[in-house]
């Protein structure tokens, strides 16, 4: 489920309500305890223990114990070493001929060049197999790749087309037959497999005659429900590789060491899994796995993906051994096996037990996690000092910030909320009448109102504190400058009534059933623009009919949705014109000049010719409006001060992900 990238209850507002127990007996565990580590939590989800995908905080917190992620985001915000202490990439591209004469003829012109200009193009090697001519570069991207290509035109390359086949049932299968009797099979140049239904396939030559001949094999098995489609052709085929090797003193809690064979067991764990991680898109780019020794491995995508390190951010490694005794189980959708028979994980942590009240965590010392209690008792049990640190609620986390013994902390935001406009329905269509609602929204008040004043404006599409983020100064509430907006395009007041050519300013706003907080706060943006006259009709909807009968159909005006923040740079998802049609760009928005932005920056790999590509897609997104920030906020945290001063447990514990980033938070 992609859209699940846009968040429906996800929301840094109001949050869950926490879970304690009762006071007396924690009170009494502590003193057995001595100087064990007390978390109070309970959001009313019970946790999983699956550090891939973690359901609550009490599981992001365990893993942040447990799992040495492969990389990470540092304290200065760039990717940083983990688990893995070097990485580097390279690539391999492609061309064929249509016949070996002219491949040849490419392969002497290529030749010619002389050992600068092959330093200046990253060229390494140049390798003729019969009709293909294959190049290895020494840096990824498709630049050098072009240059090549310029060189080598009189011999006629050909381009490659991209076909995907989505089936019904298995498809291995079903293409292996097809190869073995197609007239045109020598057109395929590589297959990749995506889940065990799909595969996609690269042709180059007599295109034409290769795709009719699928279409009629599939046509020929109507039960399949196949559908073929045509990915569109590129000049050449690119497979970026990426070599990481991993540190020496890897080690797993029980002492055995991380090999690269437990890094590809997870990352193919990850992927057979249907959880909607903001790796998955770039794992799934993953074609090939290369063990050149215990300790380094290559891995090669299918095509050019800048951000594609980004996926093994936060990334946690489990035993190759453990998984596969526990495959079976998995294939049938359940993770009981991360309580039952916890896994070894790559920090010095191990679970101890874990049952529905109460996880214990051997750290060096005992760190407990006492789940599904009482709020109030919770309160009780932090003022008789039997805990450590708790997530309170907002209110309370204001009131707690005033006491001398204890420190608050904000974790970083996650996500934010925002309004999204469909900028292809009138009159939200026009650019100039999306700014005009939004500065007609009184943002700090709702801050104020439902945050306590802890929440941030974040006008930006990236996480804060990233290398690749800016700062974006936020638009003040202005609404008499909203109204002469709208008056300047004509907009006039009528009896209470914002009109134009007779007809009402009116639309629908969109938000999810059973969400007491997003009620109030659809119900302030209402009060805000009707405040110039704009009639708007507030309508909760569930949230599978709001995914698939309103975004994925276009029928909404504007919706109060989610968002997550990444750490990956690739926004083509949510804003390339091309995803208006099926993807996610549910807001529609098409620019030619944002589209070209947003291809520059998903190709680009190097770190430090990010920000500038990144803030050039960001201030344009912004200029167009597509959508109207909110606020950002993170989870509050509540820890007593000399427990904090004596634990560095303590700091991973309550942090707010793998990276520790910490806010002070302002009573």
């Amino acid at each position: 489920m992609l859209w699940a990238r846009w968040i429906i209850y996800g929301i840094p507002v109001t949050l869950a309500a926490l879970t304690a127990w009762s006071a007396r007996q924690a009170a009494e565990n502590r003193a057995m305890r001595g100087t064990g580590i007390v978390i109070a939590s309970g959001e009313g989800i019970a946790p999983t223990l699956n550090p891939f995908f973690p359901a609550c905080e009490v599981d992001r917190r365990i893993a942040a114990l447990l799992h040495e992620p492969l990389l990470r985001i540092g304290k200065d915000g760039r990717i940083a070493p983990a688990l893995v202490e070097k990485w580097s990439w390279s690539q391999t591209s492609s061309v064929w001929f249509a016949g070996q004469t002219f491949a040849q003829a490419a392969a002497k012109e290529l030749a010619r060049f002389d050992a600068a200009t092959r330093e200046s193009l990253g060229l390494l090697n140049v390798e003729l197999a019969g009709t293909e001519l294959r190049f290895q570069f020494s840096r990824p991207g498709n630049q050098a790749p072009a240059k090549i290509l310029t060189a080598i035109a009189s011999a006629g390359p050909l381009p490659v087309e991209f076909v995907r086949v989505e089936l019904s049932e298995a498809a291995r299968g079903y293409h292996e037959f097809f190869m073995k009797n197609a007239v045109e099979r020598d057109q395929v140049k590589r297959v990749w497999f995506d889940g065990a239904n799909t595969y996609e396939l690269a042709i180059s030559g007599e295109t034409v005659k290769f795709i009719q001949e699928l279409n009629i094999f599939y046509e020929n098995r109507p039960a399949l429900r196949p559908v073929v489609r045509s990915l569109g052709r590129r000049p050449m085929l690119h497979r970026p590789v990426l070599e990481l090797t991993l540190r020496r003193d890897a080690k797993f809690s029980d002492g055995r060491e991380v090999t690269v064979d437990d890094v590809t067991a997870s990352t193919v764990f990850v992927l057979d899994q249907s959880w909607p991680t903001a790796s998955r898109d770039a794992l799934r780019l993953i074609v090939g796995w290369e063990k050149k020794d215990a300790r380094t491995l290559q891995i090669t995508f299918k095509e050019i993906y800048g951000p594609a390190l980004t996926a093994f951010i936060g990334l946690p490694v489990l035993p190759a051994s453990w998984l596969a005794r526990h495959a079976e189980t998995f294939s049938r959708g359940s993770m009981r096996a991360f309580w039952d028979q916890p896994p070894p994980g790559t920090g010095a942590a191990f679970i101890e037990s874990a049952t529905p009240q109460k996880i214990s965590i051997n750290a060096g010392r005992q760190v407990e996690f006492l789940l599904d209690k009482s709020p109030v008792a919770i309160r009780m049990g932090f003022a008789m000092r039997a805990i450590d640190g708790f997530w309170p609620q907002w209110r309370d986390a204001v009131a707690l910030a005033t006491q001398r013994d204890v420190i608050v902390r904000s974790t970083a935001p996650r996500s934010r909320l925002l309004v999204l406009w469909n900028c292809r329905k009138p009159p939200l269509d026009d650019v100039r009448v999306r700014d005009a609602l939004g500065l007609a929204v009184d943002r700090p008040a709702m801050i104020r109102d439902l945050m306590l004043g802890q929440g941030t404006i974040h006008e930006g599409i990236f996480r804060p504190g990233l290398w690749f983020s800016q700062p974006i100064a936020s638009a003040a509430f202005a609404q008499d400058q909203s109204r002469q907006m709208l008056r300047d395009l004509g907009w006039s007041l009528q009896e209470n009534n914002l009109m134009k050519d007779g007809k009402p300013f009116r639309f629908e706003l969109l938000t999810v059933a059973g969400s007491p907080e997003r009620a109030e706060i659809a119900g302030k943006l209402r009060k805000n623009w009707a405040a110039l006259g704009i009639e708007v009709m507030v309508t909760t909807v569930a949230q599978g009919d709001l995914v698939n009968l309103r975004l994925l159909e276009h029928q909404f005006d504007a919706v109060l949705l989610g968002m997550d923040f990444e750490t990956n740079w690739d926004q083509s998802p949510f804003w390339h014109s091309s995803q208006a049609r099926s993807g996610l760009n549910f807001s529609g928005v098409a620019d030619p000049t944002l589209d070209g932005l947003l291809e520059a920056l998903r190709v680009e790999f190097d770190p430090e010719k990010v920000p500038s590509l990144a803030h050039d897609v960001e201030n344009r997104i912004v200029a167009l409006h597509p959508f109207l920030p909110l606020f950002s906020g993170g989870s509050p945290v509540a820890l007593r001060r000399e427990t904090l001063s004596k634990s560095a447990e303590m700091q991973t514990l309550l942090s707010g992900d793998a990276e520790n980033l910490w806010h002070p938070m302002q009573p």
